[in-house]
This record gives structure tokens, C-alpha cells and sequence, in this order.
């Protein structure tokens, strides 16, 4: 049982335009806390930028039986890491032993969450939890494919879902997180690995927390954006590490993140995604090339590039080694096309697979990126900006023109 069952609990919600499903996970928030800290001061706190759509309007309607606080920002310059870190600031002026994060878009919250986030992070010394779920195979691909696998390369442990957006800290954590560089991306999507990196770079205690089924509204539409700020917050993180770190020794764990269901995104959002990862291609292929020497041998595909399982671990050796030299935003931005491309084939590379045969494709991507990387001399130590965070090199790209492909691997 946790330590603390009368202290204060804080349930933050971040969100922008989920008036849709906040209600419910407010409610599930609300249930949550009761059940596991009943004689505990608890308060669900919902921080949103620059909704439309009456989010904040929609959670105040919402009957709770615990405090409840609104902290709005405007949605010019923000994203979803301004949303946590007022959070962490509520949770900071209300003196709360812990707080955890529920993402507003899921519509698979369950009360029973709260107790396992929370349990997860009792103790005196800094702590996070972090959530396991099952996915749907054709999500999570930002976890599986950079988040998980870079993460398991450098630091030597392998979280399987660091990025899940279901967070729980506690008092010492907080503290010691006020205290992080915050490059501008982690004040975006880049937040939640900014959270595990710094974790992992400081060898404080990480938890995976099993949480069941994961429903969400798609993330795909954001494949472009989402993972140029992941890669920014976490390669601002990577150059304040003291060295590339062997593998954490670690008893075999089953990994079970693949979901029985499955929905593809809608074949017209990856058609125009498809376009602009050609566009951009085409008019930089020599500069990617320089930095990923790797990818000079890929081969064609009906998409663009094939870039299987075997071609991605060293794809993202070649990343880190960039990011090590200096070229932290050409890196980042270079490697985005290959990525959309790494998901496209490995969509191909499942088609015939169960979950459990997936997940173990998936280990083994991680596991070769973990040698990969160790075969490199890899050496950090070097800074980088944090005030802003710009597109760079994708400015143009990221609009919904019917530009055709018009591009094919040079010969």
C-alpha cells in the first residue's frame, strides 16, 4: 500500500480541443482518487492552450467530488509540455506528494489507473512512472521506432513506452525535474521524453506501469510535427549524457504492447504525408545522405523507400552519431523522412504477424539498435540552444498540397 494514503494527490490533465472526451476522463480522474486516497486532499487540475472547441467549458460542467482547477495558456507558441508544466507548477503550489498525468484524448481511462501510477512512485527518493499498454499495431510508432529504441541504445535500459502520455511523480521527482534545461521543444510534444530521458540520464527510478488497452484518437496526422519535436527534446537531452552506457543487466520480460485490434490511419491523411516525405526527399536527398551513410543503400519502395527492421538500427546509430558532432537540427530534421518511411514498411513487414509476433520484431529492433550504436565511438559533452524551436528544413513540407511524389531513389 502506498505510504501516504492522506496527503495530496494531483490528477493533471493537459489538453487542447478534446472537449469530446475530457468529461470522461475527468470522471475516471475523479473515481480514480476516491477509491485510492478517500481521506487524501485531491485535486484534478486540467491544463489547456488555446482550445476552440469549449474543452475548458465541457470539464467545468463535469461533476467531480474532489477540488478541481482550470489553468488556461494562450495557444500561440505553447503545446502540450506548456499544458504539463503548469501542472507541475499546480502541483508544486499545493504542496502534492504526487502527480500524474492523463491524456485528454483517450477513451479507454480506467479509475484503477490512478492506485497503479501512484503506487508505482511512492518512496522517498525520485521516482517516475511510466505507462505499458497495448496498442493497436499501426500506432505508437514514435515509441517503437525512435523513443524506445534510441532511448534503450544510449541509456541501456529499454522502456518499452516512454512516451505514453499516463505519467505519475513524486515530490522528489518534481523537484528535481524544476531543475532540467527545457529546450523549447519540450514545452511541445517533445515533453514526455524530455520527462524519461532526464530520467534515465540521472538514474533515478524508473517504473513501467501495466495499464491494459490504450484507445486514442489517431495520431498519425501529426506524424510529421509530433516526432521532429520528440527527436528535439531528446537530442537536446543526449548531449548533456556523459557517455553512450552498456545494457542494464535485466531479468527477460514478455512484451506484450501489440493490441488484438487493429484500425489503419485513413489511407488519404497517409497519402498526403507520403507526398510531402517524397517532396522533401527529393529536394534534400544529398544532405540526408551525408548524414546517414546508411541510407545510400536502401532500396526502393511503392512509398518511397524500404527501410526495414535489418537498415533502421543503424539508420539511428548514424542519428546519434550526428547529433554528437554538432548537426542537431539537420539530424532531427533529416531523420523524420526516414522514419515515415521505416513506419510504411514495417506496416508491410506485419501484415501476416500476430501481436506476439510483433512484439518480438520490435524487441529485436531495439536490441539491434543497442548494437548498433555500441559499435560506434560515440562521445556527447558538446551544447545546444534551447530558446526556440524552429521546422527548419521542413518549412513547406507540412502543408496538404496534392503535390505528386515525383521522386525515386537516385540510382
Amino acid at each position: 500500500m502506498p505510504t501516504n494514503r492522506t496527503g495530496v494527490t494531483v490528477v493533471g490533465i493537459p489538453a487542447r480541443n478534446e472537449a469530446t472526451t475530457v468529461a470522461a476522463v475527468a470522471r475516471a480522474a475523479d473515481a480514480g482518487l476516491r477509491a485510492a486516497f478517500p481521506d487524501g486532499g485531491n485535486v484534478v487540475v486540467l491544463a489547456e492552450n488555446g482550445s476552440t472547441d469549449g474543452t475548458a467549458e465541457r470539464f467545468e460542467d463535469t461533476e467531480l467530488t474532489v477540488g478541481k482547477v482550470v489553468v488556461r495558456s494562450s495557444g500561440i507558441g505553447t503545446g502540450k509540455g506548456t499544458n504539463v508544466f503548469e501542472i507541475l507548477d499546480q502541483g508544486a503550489r499545493l504542496d502534492a506528494d504526487r502527480v500524474l498525468l492523463l491524456d485528454a484524448d483517450v477513451r479507454s481511462t480506467e479509475p484503477e489507473w490512478i492506485d497503479r501510477l501512484a503506487r508505482a512512485v511512492d518512496g522517498d527518493e525520485p521516482a517516475i512512472a511510466v505507462p505499458a499498454y497495448r496498442r493497436n499495431r499501426f500506432e505508437a510508432n514514435t515509441t517503437n521506432h525512435l523513443a524506445s529504441p534510441l532511448l534503450a541504445a544510449v541509456y541501456g535500459v529499454h522502456v518499452q513506452q516512454p512516451i505514453g502520455g499516463e505519467f505519475a511523480f513524486n515530490r522528489a521527482f518534481i523537484e528535481r525535474a524544476r531543475t532540467w534545461a527545457r529546450p523549447a521543444s519540450s514545452y511541445l510534444y517533445g515533453i514526455d521524453v524530455w520527462l524519461t530521458a532526464n530520467a534515465l540520464r540521472e538514474n533515478l527510478r524508473v517504473v513501467e506501469v501495466p495499464l491494459g488497452r490504450k484507445l486514442h484518437n489517431s495520431p498519425f496526422p501529426k506524424i510529421l510535427r509530433l516526432p521532429q519535436q520528440v527527436l528535439d527534446s531528446l537530442f537536446h537531452v543526449l548531449l548533456t549524457t556523459d557517455e553512450v552506457r552498456p545494457p542494464a543487466p535485466r531479468e527477460p520480460v514478455a512484451r506484450a504492447a501489440i493490441d488484438s485490434a487493429s484500425v489503419r490511419p485513413d489511407p488519404v491523411v497517409v497519402a498526403h504525408v507520403t507526398r510531402s516525405v517524397g517532396r522533401y526527399l527529393g529536394d534534400h536527398w544529398s544532405g540526408v545522405c551525408d548524414l546517414f551513410p546508411s541510407a545510400r543503400d536502401l532500396q526502393a519502395a511503392p512509398w518511397g523507400l524500404r527501410v526495414g527492421t535489418d537498415e533502421w538500427p543503424e539508420l539511428l546509430a548514424d542519428a546519434v552519431a550526428g547529433v554528437a558532432h554538432g548537426d542537431l537540427e539537420t539530424t532531427r530534421d533529416h531523420l523524420v523522412p526516414l522514419y515515415v518511411n521505416r513506419v510504411l514498411t514495417f506496416w508491410e513487414e506485419i501484415e501476416e504477424l500476430d501481436g506476439s509476433q510483433i512484439d518480438v520484431l520490435l524487441d529485436r529492433q531495439a536490441t539491434e539498435t543497442v548494437r548498433a550504436l555500441g559499435s560506434r565511438s560515440i562521445a556527447f559533452g558538446r551544447t545546444a540552444e534551447h530558446a526556440v524551436f524552429h521546422e527548419n528544413h521542413w518549412v513547406g513540407y507540412n502543408d496538404e498540397s496534392e503535390q505528386p511524389l515525383g521522386w525515386s531513389v537516385p540510382a
